[in-house]
């Protein structure tokens, strides 16, 4: 094949970090390439309405825009997509890519251990995961030989300093260590050396491995200049007005959360003690008497008063922004 091939990465907005942390995306190198990134982007369902203020069109639709330009169609989407449709979806855009030419479709995974919370949802880590495993069945039929994984969720899963605490996230240092795995996948692909050592003052290797076996790289700060953790840089509205400002995705909560509640909290909370591996019942959004010991096993790990009420000091520990409490 002619090297480097040119891709273009079409994403939502866990990937789009990689355009809204300053200089992140100096880190997508050794490739030509273009950077498709849009919240609330979606597979084939309609989108949503992203934090940008506009509705992004699906990777169905924008894979057009790049017919007989890009070689490879690099999809990071599936965070607002749900587990009924997701096949069908996977299909239809597998079919849109071929027919438009592209050579190779590279499909990164999802992070399932999170609790993100989706566009009209709390708590997604089940489909997630529920995702994937279509994901990894539909190639393992051996129908999609131009489908290569990019096993993002398995790669990142050790590496939680990377997101916020929402779990899909990507805080400054997450941005350039997905620029970095995606420049090395590419190069793992294309028989390419590695664009970057996996370490100062190393020599990058050749041909570059694939970092789905080797692992991530454990000195993101020192091989790239992270820059202020939580700054991001947006393009508003259909306008695109570059602004920039300081911005999360902590989970933000309105009230304390109390025995018998029910509520998407409750069930924020639950996923959330569920990832701390103190609450092993359904999350079912309602606080009984399985909610009431998890919070009690947390307050006493935690030392806090064990009470298992949910306050403000035991929500503030789990990790939810209580601004908005009462």
């Amino acid at each position: 094949m002619d090297l480097p091939r040119s891709a273009v990465v079409i994403g939502d907005s866990a990937i789009a970090a990689i355009r809204w942390v300053p200089g992140a995306d100096n880190a997508v190198i050794g490739f030509r390439h273009v950077l498709d990134l849009e919240s609330c982007r979606r597979l084939y369902a309609p989108s949503c309405r992203g934090r940008e203020g506009r509705t992004p069109p699906t990777v169905f639709e924008v894979l057009t825009n790049y017919r007989r330009s890009q070689q490879v169609a690099i999809i990071a989407t599936g965070y607002n997509d749900g587990v009924a449709q997701f096949a069908d979806s996977f299909r239809a855009v597998v079919a849109q890519a071929r027919a438009l030419g592209f050579a190779q479709i590279v499909w990164w995974t999802l992070r399932s251990d999170v609790d993100y919370v989706s566009p009209g949802s709390i708590g997604n880590h089940q489909a997630f995961a529920a995702n994937n495993a279509t994901l990894r069945a539909l190639v393992a039929t051996g129908e999609y030989p131009d489908v290569v994984l990019a096993d993002w969720g398995a790669y990142s899963a050790d590496r939680p300093e990377w997101f916020v605490t929402d779990g899909v996230h990507y805080r400054a240092l997450g941005a350039w260590a997905a620029s970095d795995y995606l420049s090395r996948k590419m190069a793992f692909l294309d028989e390419r050396p590695c664009p970057m050592p996996t370490g100062v003052g190393g020599v990058p290797e050749n041909p570059c491995p694939d970092p789905d076996v080797t692992g991530p790289v454990s000195d993101i700060a020192g091989l790239y200049p992270i820059g202020t953790d939580g700054v991001l840089c947006y393009e508003v509205g259909v306008e695109r007005v570059f602004e920039c400002r300081i911005d999360t995705h902590v989970i933000r909560l309105t009230r304390e959360l109390f025995p018998e509640m029910v509520g998407d909290d409750v069930q924020a909370l639950q996923t959330r003690l569920h990832r701390l591996d103190v609450f092993h019942d359904d999350v079912s959004g309602t606080y009984g008497s399985a909610t009431v010991e998890a919070v009690r096993k947390f307050q006493a790990a935690a030392g806090l008063p064990i009470t298992g009420v949910a306050n403000t000091a035991t929500l503030a520990e789990l990790g939810f922004d209580i601004g908005g409490v009462s």
